[in-house]
């Protein structure tokens, strides 16, 4: 795998909380979406200020000090986090497309969550595997023996 760098993580720390104050302030413009974002959309928050928590606390401590071990594990906590805010998100469903579409977007929107939670939980799987066996992750490419310079660079 390709060694990241310090700016690399700082840039998912600046990304992170971003994310964080744009999903914070998403109440103060409730009323310019026509409905389509539901009142219910505070019950979330708790569970996307986790995980961008997380994040930027992981992607601190990644900027750091990051032994590979260490990042696989970080991978399969950033992922956990994730997939609580999925789990919420996808129970309290804070949004009524059915206002403007149709109610078909609100169960499309339902199933994509569905499966982004049956991925999650394959990745915290493999990244918890690979933190235990300490192995690291090696593009397809290299796997198969390809030459990966011109992708590296």
């Amino acid at each position: 795998m390709k060694e990241k760098k310090t700016m690399e993580f700082m840039g998912a720390i600046l990304g992170a909380i971003i994310g964080l104050a744009i999903m914070n302030t998403v109440p103060l413009w409730l009323h310019l979406t026509n409905g389509v974002l539901l009142e219910s959309w505070v019950n979330i928050l708790w569970a996307v200020n986790l995980s961008f928590a997380v994040q930027i606390a992981g992607n601190f401590t990644l900027a750091i000090y990051r032994p590979a071990r260490l990042y696989t594990f970080m991978q399969a906590i950033f992922v956990a986090t994730g997939l609580i805010g999925v789990i919420v998100f996808y129970t309290v469903f804070p949004l009524d497309f059915s206002v403007i579409v149709g109610n078909w977007l609100n169960q499309l929107i339902k199933v994509i969550l569905i499966i982004a939670m049956v991925g999650a939980s394959i990745g915290i799987i493999v990244n918890l595997v690979r933190t235990v066996l300490g192995t690291e992750y090696a593009p397809a490419m290299q796997k198969a023996g390809g030459n990966t310079s011109a992708i590296e660079e």
